[in-house]
């Protein structure tokens, strides 16, 4: 039997009343995190985080406009930098997933991703979550990825959605086992994702995705030039690095390129929301505090947790870097202070009900085929587009 076989065996077998593993589900066999990053690992996560938030800036995702026209349909530079992100990421673990020193780190990683739903998420949270999710993506125009861009560009007020997004971490742990409690599966799914489904390796349902998502971003650019969407257009004089903005499909593939790097280097993927968690449970500075909240304790001495922190705080110096190549550094504009911070928290209170984000169920979960992220991501949609009309008509 194969690795990956075998690693689908392990996460079949689990039923609800797994052994509880700090406040997760602990699926058998699963080798837990060292305790430790090696340099080079603590090296490559820095590197990986600046490109992420290098291609973020060149991409403009992270200007609020984008992200409320997307969910207006009025702009779609965000959809393709997306789309090109997640097909590249693809193809980056299809070759991953074919090496043979690679192999077993891609089955590793996906072992791993499961055991944050094993027993604990379905259908209902990520549905859920991923609808709530939506909602304070649109109000805050932003998301949990791209707001540690937005905190290195400096868009007004992206320190009060990071204050929301930490509150709403905060508050999600307090609630989590009632949320837990009311949304738990009935039953462990037989398949988690769509390769095992079909019953083939990860590469043969991957690769052809990936050519379709291609495809939509060509049709996309054909339908509506990316140049269109600029809040401001490039100089005409500037060199690469100077330019305010790339194609979304070059910086969506500059962004998703680092997905495999993280794959044999910390087997892991592309993430953000549990960062809020793992910053908020500082808060819990005595025995006594951590008892109130075991979802937060665990992230407080969750090595792949602040491993994510140090991801997401190296994107913001990338993004910091690109800003200031092209002097677009504090020329954004952001939203209100209360839009900010109320969207910050349901955004993120959200994305812990759905177990991830549009990093993590947006950028890995769909690229590592996993069935739940293909339940997430349209219902964040939904929240997104629905908030965005409500707004709008309320602002005449």
């Amino acid at each position: 039997m194969d690795s990956e076989a075998k690693s689908r065996q392990r996460v079949a077998k689990q039923q609800s009343g797994n052994a509880r593993n700090g406040g997760e589900e602990k699926i058998a066999g699963d080798k837990e995190p060292s305790s430790r990053m090696s340099a080079f690992s603590m090296i490559a996560c820095v590197l990986a985080g600046m490109t992420f938030g290098f291609a973020v800036e060149k991409g403009r995702v992270f200007e609020p406009a984008a992200v409320r026209g997307q969910m207006s349909f009025s702009r779609f530079i965000m959809l393709k930098m997306f789309l090109s992100a997640v097909a590249t990421g693809m193809v980056g673990m299809s070759i991953v997933s074919m090496l043979p020193f690679g192999k077993p780190k891609f089955d590793e990683m996906r072992v791993r991703f499961f055991r944050k739903f094993v027993g604990k998420r379905g259908v209902v949270a990520a549905g859920l979550g991923g609808f709530i999710h939506g909602v304070g993506m649109a109000i805050c125009a932003s998301c949990p990825g791209v707001l540690y861009i937005q905190l290195g560009t400096g868009t007004p007020n992206a320190v009060l959605t990071l204050c929301g997004a930490l509150s709403g971490a905060l508050l999600y742990g307090m609630v989590e086992p009632t949320v837990v409690r009311l949304s738990k599966p009935g039953a462990v799914a037989p398949s988690n994702t769509l390769d095992q489904f079909l019953g083939t390796p990860y590469f043969v349902a991957a690769l052809p995705i990936a050519a379709m998502l291609a495809t939509c971003v060509f049709a996309l650019e054909l339908f509506q030039p990316w140049g269109s969407d600029l809040t401001q257009p490039n100089s005409a004089v500037a060199s690469a690095l100077e330019l305010r903005a790339w194609p979304p499909y070059l910086s969506g593939m500059l962004a998703g390129s680092v997905q495999g790097v993280l794959v044999l280097t910390l087997g892991d993927t592309i993430g953000s929301s549990t960062s809020y968690a793992a910053m908020a449970s500082l808060v819990l500075v005595t025995e006594k505090m951590e008892r109130l909240s075991p979802y937060l304790r665990s992230y407080k001495r969750s090595p792949a947790a602040w491993a994510q922190v140090l991801f997401c705080v190296s994107s913001v110096l990338g993004g910091f870097l690109s800003a200031s190549f092209s002097g677009a550094l504090g020329t954004v504009p952001g939203v209100s202070g209360l839009a900010a911070y109320l969207g910050g928290a349901i955004m993120v209170f959200g994305a812990r009900t759905a177990s991830g984000c549009t990093s993590g169920h947006g950028l890995s979960g769909s690229g590592i085929l996993f069935l739940l992220s293909f339940v997430v991501l349209p219902a964040m949609y939904l929240g997104g587009v629905l908030t965005a009309a409500v707004l709008s008509a309320a602002q005449g």
